[in-house]
């Protein structure tokens, strides 16, 4: 994966935008000293080209989460990852090197939900040679904290988002629907145009939106194309850990600069372990610092992502750029799912081979 560059100045801007998403273009400019007209149109030009997104999605205590490895044939594999993007219960799609042809995160209304569709539809699908499901029963970090590192310390204060107010309004299940359905189309809508899409004043706007941040029930969160980040390689670590080592391992592992995800799993591991690398010589690199600084933490595999075609309900291109859907699929009582009319961009030749925290206990997406 060819590796892209992007200027100072956008790294800075896609930095302050990381810290709060929606914070307006003025609090920005004075952060960064720089011109808010100039900052407006350098993101609109980032989004334009798919390097960088808003991505808004739902991150509650009621949630389940999982992780599913996927066996398949090569020649199923696009066919396969096209198929599962219309289900609202997958968040993410990774194809991976290793033990698993397809790494799928998935997020369902309770476990009972999640059983169902791991049996009854992923079940169903002939091409897929096994499965293995592995429940997230805790988010122990995840990428809403991973940074681009390029604005100090003042600069991401002079960012930070004011402390919600201690009363917060009621968010009823519809009305947090609808927030996620009009931040999905502009997640940088103004406080003025979202009260006019719900149809309440300002204030209360403010206060429902405020609320849903709070709770989980919106969560905001700025994304770089990976090949332009920086840290173009991808890769999962499935770790098994010493009980007695657990609580100091943890939070060894969260301070990892490089974690996007760091999860407890039940099934045959202890925590799975999500990194963006700076190459795949680190991949070795990673694993002699765990075997160093980690006391009690085994790898009892890994894998290499290849390509993410899919992430956080988003159709990601070949280059790794987000590019816009049209259709929502049917999906009662939920946020549509965007779905783009091309087939998914992966090359089947290539894949026989071998921080806020989230307010819930399930894990955010890598």
């Amino acid at each position: 994966m060819q590796d892209h560059v992007l200027s100072v100045d956008e790294r800075r801007l896609l930095h302050a935008l990381q810290v709060q998403p929606r914070a307006p273009w003025a609090t920005i400019a004075s952060a960064l000293g720089s011109d808010a007209v100039t900052l407006a149109r350098r993101w609109a030009r980032l989004q334009e080209q798919g390097i960088a997104w808003i991505a808004v999605y739902r991150a509650t205590e009621h949630l389940t989460t999982a992780l599913v490895e996927v066996q398949c044939p090569p020649s199923e594999t696009v066919r396969i990852a096209e198929e599962l993007t219309r289900d609202h219960e997958v968040l993410t799609i990774d194809v991976t090197t290793g033990g698993r042809d397809l790494l799928l995160t998935l997020v369902c209304e309770g476990r009972d939900a999640l059983a169902r569709f791991v049996l009854d539809r992923m079940g169903t699908l002939p091409e897929i040679r096994a499965l293995r499901t592995h429940l997230a029963t805790a988010t122990i970090a995840d990428a809403r904290k991973w940074r681009l590192r390029e604005i100090d310390a003042s600069e991401t204060a002079a960012l930070e988002p004011p402390a919600p107010p201690k009363r917060l309004p009621k968010l009823d299940h519809g009305t947090a629907a609808r927030l996620r359905e009009v931040l999905a189309r502009d997640p940088r809508i103004t406080v003025t145009a979202l009260a006019a899409e719900l149809g309440v004043t300002q204030p209360r706007a403010s206060g429902l939106l405020a609320s849903a941040l709070a709770t989980g029930e919106v969560v905001l969160r700025t994304e770089i194309a990976r090949p332009f980040s920086g840290w173009p390689v991808y890769a999962w670590y499935f770790l098994d850990v010493d009980p007695l080592q657990r609580a100091a391992a943890v939070q060894r592992l969260t301070r990892l600069s490089e974690s996007r995800l760091v999860a407890s799993v039940v099934g045959g591991y202890d925590i799975a372990l999500a990194v963006w690398l700076r190459s795949i010589d680190d991949v070795a690199r990673i694993e002699a610092w765990f075997a160093e600084h980690v006391p009690g933490v085994r790898v009892a595999d890994r894998s290499v992502v290849l390509r993410t075609p899919y992430h956080l309900r988003k159709r990601i291109d070949a280059e790794g750029r987000y590019r816009p859907a049209t259709t929502p699929p049917s999906c009662p009582g939920s946020t549509p799912v965007p779905v783009h009319p091309e087939t998914v961009a992966l090359s089947s030749a290539n894949v026989n081979r071998a921080r806020t925290v989230p307010p819930a206990s399930t894990p955010g997406s890598q």
